[in-house]
């Protein structure tokens, strides 16, 4: 092998090794934002969850992403202001948000739109537990999760897609780490048509409704956060368009690792996925009725 296919090789080996790296940064944000949003969506605000929407992962994870959507950007800049204003009244910004969530969310009076898939890509309008309710069911199931009040309450609430989403990141951020690319490749394949099928499909337009709804002029949190959420998974279908083909050219590159073992990541993110742990093991009240559990 002569100098320059020597120097090739080992330019080759950095660049997939800053790849690397970037994936596992990039897949640390997404298990992360998705985990927010799955516990900002799916139960009633409290302070620890407050905390950890103005936590500097929160902010650092949206700059992972921000550079492809405006929209990330702007969210994050919102989240600033809201942030000093919250500081000054911490227990009245809670207050109002607990309202906003209410009334998006739970009633009494009738929502200002759908929380569900359904409604929106269904053949019967408004209405729950549709065909495609069963085909995220099944998509759940196939991935080894099943909602955990299964039967009772319908798969396809946005809480739910939104930690089945983070979930998956994080099987893929194994995977990575333990070299298993082939495997990766596929992980990233179907969280993709996931994303594309059952999320990017009707969340813009849910957005949109509770934004020109009356809780939508009186904005504290949640049309901001709706919006922000249909941008990310905009921006996260290109994300897994993109990794998968990553993840396709390393394949051969290492053979895969025992995924039983636990695999270390990268010292650099070491903080990144604690402040996911914590997060992770914040439960705020009525959570229990949008959580995945283990078949």
């Amino acid at each position: 092998m002569n100098d320059a296919t020597c120097n090739a090789t080992l330019e080759q080996v950095v660049t997939d090794d800053q790849d690397k790296l970037q994936l596992e940064a990039l897949l640390l944000a997404r298990a992360y934002l998705y985990t927010l949003f799955h516990k900002l969506l799916g139960a009633t605000p409290e302070e620890d969850v407050l905390e950890a929407l103005f936590d500097d992962m929160t902010f650092d994870s949206l700059d992972e992403f921000a550079d492809a959507s405006s929209e990330l950007e702007a969210f994050g800049a919102l989240l600033s202001r809201i942030k000093d204003e919250a500081r000054e009244d911490g227990a009245a910004y809670l207050d109002h948000a607990k309202d906003e969530y209410t009334r998006v969310f739970v009633g009494p009076l009738a929502l200002p739109a759908s929380p569900y898939e359904s409604p929106y890509t269904g053949a019967h309008d408004m209405a729950t537990f549709q065909e495609n309710t069963l085909d995220v069911r099944a998509l759940y199931h196939e991935q080894g999760y099943k909602v955990r009040r299964e039967q009772a309450v319908p798969d396809d609430h946005v809480s739910l897609m939104c930690m089945f989403a983070a979930l998956v990141s994080k099987e893929a951020l194994a995977q990575l780490c333990a070299g298993d690319y082939s495997q990766l490749a596929f992980t990233l394949h179907k969280q993709c048509l996931f994303s594309r099928d059952h999320m990017a499909n009707w969340l813009d337009v849910y957005a949109r409704s509770v934004r020109n709804s009356k809780a939508g002029a009186q904005a504290v949190l949640y049309p901001q956060l709706l919006e922000a959420l249909a941008a990310f998974v905009r921006v996260d279908v290109e994300f897994l368009t993109e990794s998968a083909y990553w993840a396709e050219g390393w394949q051969g590159a290492a053979q895969p690792v025992s995924l039983t073992a636990e695999q270390p990541i990268d010292p650099q993110l070491a903080e990144a996925q604690r402040a996911l742990e914590k997060l992770e093991s914040i439960r705020p009240f009525g959570i229990q009725d949008n959580e995945l559990v283990s078949l």
